[in-house]
């Protein structure tokens, strides 16, 4: 009976390891994939802040792929997408406001893999002793919002704004500040902030209370990597089975730069495109161009 049940804590522990492994699974890529991989982040500007956002997920790449990868830095999703169209890189990881804009620019890019993380969704911050109780409230307001393009803290927003029957040109006033977005909140230059649910217990850590959260968003798609149209499927198929065996691995390897802490809990899946409607429609309803 005791050499059963250690058996059975052996077999057990061997489960866990195997489940949280972060040990790399080496392939032999086809003849059809590049000798080089080119690889690019549309979030990130400047070879440098590219090999220190993501130096240890492109080592770890290298390992998974059994190839060559190297940066190539893009300065906006522009730029990104007249790379892809001209060959110049090969794999770009991107949000999904830029994957809408990249799809609709770019016949033929190839999803890989996405990063679906929690806590992915968009909330409307407003003081506690606010009049306001309904989005529908906000007529009239000044609302502070994260950089323009941003998924979470612009784009989804605004949308969710439109959604409850406000024309976000003349019913409301939208600052887009960026990092400064809570600065104006807590100054009471706006009466609302729109960022992403992340935000929210290092917001009230910060002012210690004071604040609630007015409005959320159902979860958001997520991050994802896609390979250009010029990667033969081949290949394409090789990379996402490859990336998909090593997935806590190359989670591990994201996290391990400071700043990287929104894909804590993340896990590698597979891409469904039809998730990515929520923002095609938000691009639609309020008048932008997926560029």
């Amino acid at each position: 009976m005791m050499m059963k049940k250690k058996a059975l804590l052996a077999a057990g522990a061997l489960a866990l390891s195997t489940l949280f492994s972060t040990t790399v699974l080496a392939a032999t890529p086809p003849a059809s994939c590049p000798t080089t991989l080119r690889y690019a982040d549309t979030g990130v500007e400047g070879l440098e802040e590219l090999r220190r956002s993501f130096g240890p997920f492109v080592e770890t790449m290298k390992q998974a792929l059994g190839m060559k990868v190297e940066f190539y830095p893009v300065g906006n999703r522009t730029a990104v997408v007249n790379a892809l169209r001209f060959k110049q890189v090969d794999v770009v990881m991107t949000g999904p406001s830029e994957y809408v804009a990249m799809d609709s620019q770019v016949q033929g890019a190839q999803p890989l893999v996405s990063l679906a993380r929690p806590s992915y969704a968009s909330i409307f911050i407003v003081p506690e002793n606010s009049p306001y109780q309904t989005l529908a409230d906000l007529k009239g307001a000044r609302i502070s919002m994260k950089s323009v393009g941003s998924t979470t803290g612009h784009i989804i927003p605004a949308y969710m704004l439109v959604e409850a029957g406000l024309d976000v040109d003349r019913d409301v006033r939208i600052l887009n500040l960026g990092g400064t977005l809570f600065e104006a909140l807590i100054s009471g230059d706006v009466q609302a902030a729109a960022t992403g649910v992340r935000d929210w217990d290092g917001f009230i850590k910060r002012t210690g209370g004071g604040y609630r959260i007015l409005a959320q968003s159902p979860q958001m798609p997520d991050d994802l990597v896609v390979a250009g149209p010029h990667i033969d499927p081949t290949c394409v198929a090789y990379i996402r089975d490859a990336m998909m065996k090593n997935g806590d691995a190359l989670i591990q390897a994201t996290l391990k730069p400071e700043g990287r802490e929104r894909y804590q809990g993340a896990r590698l899946m597979a891409v469904n495109d039809a998730s990515y409607d929520v923002v095609r429609k938000a691009y639609a309803a309020l008048g932008l161009k997926a560029e």
